[in-house]
C-alpha cells in the first residue's frame, strides 16, 4: 500500500505475516477519540464542541471531572460539568486531559497481565507527548497541540504487537535485555517489523492526519530523502527528540536502560544549543509526577533519575550516530581507486600513522623545530593525549604518557579547539602552565587539524634544546600543512571504510566469503606453525527454501538476519564469523580445540532452536533450526581446503541423520 511517495507503508500481506488477525479485523479506533483529535486540530473549535463530546462518553466523562476536581487543581468548590473544567483550567488543558484519558481508556489500558507492561508504557507516551508540546513551543513550533497528539501515539504500534503479534512482544523485551543492540532493530528481525511501520499502517488505515503518521512512521527511521515540507519535518524531530529525551531520563517504553539513536536529520532541523532542556524536563517531571497517582505508575525519585541518567550516558557512549546509520548503506559500492587519487601530496599512505609521521617529518624539514607531536581528543576523558611524536634532538622523553585536560583553565588549549585556529602557549594560565611543566618548556605552538569539519587533534612544536624563539608568522604557514593532515586522515578513514564495507555481506553484515577466506587462510598458516589451536564451524539452515517458498523471499532475508544476529552475539571478538553462500554460516574459532568448538556449536544450534519456539506462529507449520559440522586442524589435514572439507562433510553428516545436530568430523 502507497499513500504517496513520501509515506510508503506496508504491504496488507506483510501485515498478516506479522499479526495473527485477518487484516480485517483490526483494533477500533475509537469514535470518540476520532473527533476529539478533529477538535484539538480545530483552532475555531468551542467549548462547547468539547463539552458535548466529553458528556457522550460517561466513562471519559466522570474520569475527566474527577482529575479536575482532585487536589492535583487544588479547587475550592466542586466541579460537575465539563464545560465548567473548561472555565477553571483552560480549553487547551482540558483537551489535553480529554486526548490523554481516551488513549489510554480505549486503546492503552491492558485487558490482562502481559509481559509488557502498559502502565510503564504509558508513562513513556505520557512522557514523549508532554516533552513534545515543550520542545514545539521552545522552537516556535506553529502547532504545539499537534505536537502533543504525535508525542502520544507514536508508540501505538507496540500495542498492536502486544494484541496480536505472531511473536509474543513479551520474549521479545526478555530477547532484548540479552543484547547490547537497538530495540528497533531486535523488533524489525524478530517481530518481523517495527512498530514504527506497523503503527504507521493502522494509522493510514484509521485515516489520521498524514502529519501524524509521518511522525509515527519515522521517529525512528531516516527521512532526509523525502524532502519534506519544512513543519512535516520539523514535526517528526521534535518527536525524535522528545522519545530520545525520555529514554535518557530512563522513562523509555520498556523497564530496560536502551536509549535510541538520533536520527542526523533532527539536529539538521532543530538548533539543539538553543533549546533550554532544564526547562523541558522540568515541565515534563511537573506534568507527569501529578499525572502519576491518576494512572497508578510511580515516579523515579531524583536518585533514580540521576541513577538512570548515569546508566543512560554509559549506554550512549558506546553508540556511535555516525557509523549506524552508515550500517543502512553498506550495500553501496565504493571506488576505493578513487579515494586514493584524491588524497593530498605528500601524503601516499592509507595507513593514519605513517600520514601523521610523513607530516611531522615535512614540517621538521621545512622549520627544524625541535620536537613535533600529535595530541588527539579524547572526548569522554575531556583532555588532549599525545599519540605520536618526532625528538629531532634526542631528548628521549616519553611524550606519550602526558596528557592536558580540557577545562576552563587550559587557556590556548581551549581557544584552539573552539575557535579553530593556531595559538602560541606561553603560560598565561594555569592549565597552560602545568601542559608547558610536563614538556619542560618554556612555550609551545599548537594547530588544530580537522575531520569532517570537526577538530580532531592538534599538532604541537616546541624548541626545547635549542631555545630559539618561536616568531608567530609562521602559524598560518603550518595550519596549511595541518589542513592537508586533516584531508589526508579524512581521505584514508574513507578508504578503509570503503575497505570494510567490502568485506562485509550486504544482507547480514557479516564478513562475506572473500574475507572469511583470507582470515582462515592466515589463521591455518598459524596452525600450522604451532601457534593457535583453531577449529571450524560450519552452519546451514535446515529447509531453508520451505521459508522463501511459503513465505517469501523477505522471510527468508529475516531468517539469514537473526541467525546472523545470534552468531555475532555468542561469537567471541577474535572469532571470525561470516556468510559463506546462500543459507551457509562459517565460524573460524582461533585458540579452540574440538571439545570447546562442539560446545560452542551447540550453544548456537539451542540458540537458534529457542528462536525459532519464539517465531512458531509467525512462520506457522516451520520449524527454524540449524545443523552445525565441526572440524579441527591436525597435522594430517594437507590444506586449508581439505580443513573447509571436513567441517562441510560434517555438516552434510547433520543433515543427512535428522537435521538440527551438531556433528564433528571424524
Amino acid at each position: 500500500m502507497m499513500m504517496n511517495d513520501k509515506l510508503i507503508l506496508p504491504l496488507e500481506s506483510d501485515i498478516k505475516q506479522v499479526l495473527k488477525l485477518d487484516v480485517k479485523e483490526v483494533p477500533s479506533f475509537p469514535p470518540v477519540m476520532a473527533k476529539l483529535l478533529e477538535i484539538y486540530s480545530d483552532e475555531d473549535a468551542s467549548t462547547q464542541d468539547l463539552s458535548k463530546l466529553v458528556e457522550t462518553d460517561p466513562g471519559i466523562s466522570a474520569r475527566v471531572l474527577g482529575i479536575v476536581n482532585s487536589a492535583l487543581y487544588g479547587l475550592r468548590q466542586n466541579i460537575t460539568a465539563v464545560s465548567d473544567a473548561v472555565i477553571y483550567l483552560g480549553f487547551d488543558e482540558v483537551k489535553r486531559l480529554c486526548l490523554g484519558v481516551t488513549v489510554f481508556e480505549k486503546m492503552f489500558q491492558p485487558k490482562k497481565k502481559k509481559q509488557f507492561n502498559r502502565i510503564f508504557f504509558w508513562r513513556h507516551c505520557l512522557c514523549v507527548a508532554t516533552l513534545s508540546k515543550a520542545i514545539a513551543e521552545e522552537i516556535r513550533h506553529p502547532n504545539p497541540g499537534e505536537a502533543y497528539i504525535s508525542g502520544l501515539l507514536h508508540d501505538f504500534g507496540k500495542i498492536i504487537f502486544d494484541l496480536q503479534g505472531r511473536v509474543n512482544y513479551g520474549d521479545l523485551i526478555t530477547n532484548v535485555t540479552k543484547s547490547t543492540g537497538q530495540m528497533i532493530t531486535e523488533e524489525r528481525e524478530l517481530m518481523g517489523m517495527g512498530h514504527d511501520d506497523l503503527g504507521a499502517y493502522y494509522g493510514s488505515l484509521w485515516h489520521l492526519p498524514e502529519s501524524l503518521i509521518l511522525a509515527i512512521k519515522y521517529h525512528h527511521q531516516r527521512y532526509e530523502h523525502l524532502d519534506l515540507p519544512k513543519e512535516e519535518a520539523l514535526l517528526i524531530s521534535i518527536v525524535s527528540l522528545a522519545n530520545f529525551l525520555s529514554w535518557t531520563q530512563g522513562m523509555g517504553s520498556v523497564d530496560i536502560i536502551r536509549p535510541p539513536i538520533l536520527q542526523p536529520e533532527v539536529e539538521k532541523n532543530i538548533n539543539l544549543s538553543k533549546i533550554d532542556l532544564i526547562k523541558v524536563i522540568t515541565q515534563m517531571d511537573r506534568e507527569i509526577e501529578n499525572t502519576s497517582k491518576f494512572y497508578h505508575f510511580a515516579f523515579p525519585s531524583s536518585s533514580q533519575f540521576r541513577e538512570n541518567l548515569l546508566r543512560a550516558n554509559l549506554k550512549l557512549c558506546s553508540i556511535n550516530t555516525i557509523y549506524y546509520y552508515l550500517g543502512e548503506h553498506q550495500t553501496r559500492t565504493m571506488d576505493i581507486s578513487q579515494i586514493k587519487e584524491s588524497i593530498s601530496t605528500p601524503h601516499r599512505s592509507l595507513n593514519p600513522k605513517k600520514i601523521i609521521t610523513s607530516t611531522l617529518k615535512a614540517i621538521y624539514k621545512d622549520f627544524k623545530f625541535d620536537r613535533l607531536y600529535v595530541m588527539k581528543v579524547v572526548k569522554n576523558l575531556r583532555s588532549l593525549k599525545v599519540i605520536e611524536s618526532l625528538d629531532a634532538v634526542g631528548t628521549k622523553m616519553d611524550l606519550t604518557s602526558i596528557e592536558i585536560p580540557i577545562n576552563k583553565t587550559a587557556g590556548g588549549f581551549v581557544h584552539c579547539l573552539r575557535n579553530q585556529e593556531p595559538v602560541m602557549v606561553r603560560g598565561r594560565t594555569l592549565g597552560e602552565k602545568k601542559a608547558l611543566k610536563q614538556f619542560k618548556i618554556k612555550e609551545m605552538i599548537i594547530v588544530p587539524f580537522y575531520s569532517n569539519n570537526k577538530v580532531i587533534g592538534i599538532l604541537g612544536m616546541d624548541n626545547i634544546v635549542s631555545k630559539k624563539a618561536i616568531l608567530p608568522d609562521i602559524l598560518s604557514s603550518i595550519a596549511i600543512v595541518a589542513n592537508e593532515l586533516g584531508m589526508a586522515l579524512e581521505n584514508a578513514g574513507a578508504y578503509n571504510e570503503a575497505k570494510a564495507v567490502s568485506l562485509k555481506d550486504g544482507l547480514t553484515g557479516l564478513l562475506n566469503r572473500v574475507a572469511i577466506d583470507d582470515l582462515l587462510a592466515k589463521s591455518f598458516r598459524k596452525a600450522v606453525d604451532g601457534k593457535n589451536d583453531l577449529s571450524l564451524v560450519m552452519i546451514d539452515v535446515d529447509f531453508f527454501k520451505k521459508f522463501n517458498d511459503k513465505f517469501g523471499h523477505q522471510a527468508g532475508d529475516n531468517v539469514l538476519k537473526l541467525i546472523a544476529t545470534t552468531l555475532k552475539k555468542l561469537s567471541r571478538p577474535f572469532d571470525y564469523v561470516g556468510r559463506y553462500g546462500g543459507e551457509e554460516f562459517i565460524v573460524i574459532l582461533n585458540n579452540t580445540d574440538l571439545p570447546k568448538a562442539i560446545v560452542y556449536a551447540e550453544r548456537i544450534r539451542k540458540e537458534i532452536e529457542h528462536l525459532g519456539t519464539l517465531l512458531i506462529n509467525r512462520f506457522p507449520g516451520l520449524s527454524l533450526t540449524v545443523s552445525a559440522g565441526v572440524s579441527e586442524y591436525q597435522k594430517s589435514v594437507k590444506n586449508r581446503d581439505n580443513f573447509i572439507a571436513m567441517a562441510d562433510k560434517a555438516l552434510y553428516q547433520a543433515k543427512e541423520t535428522g537435521r538440527n545436530k551438531v556433528v564433528p568430523s571424524e
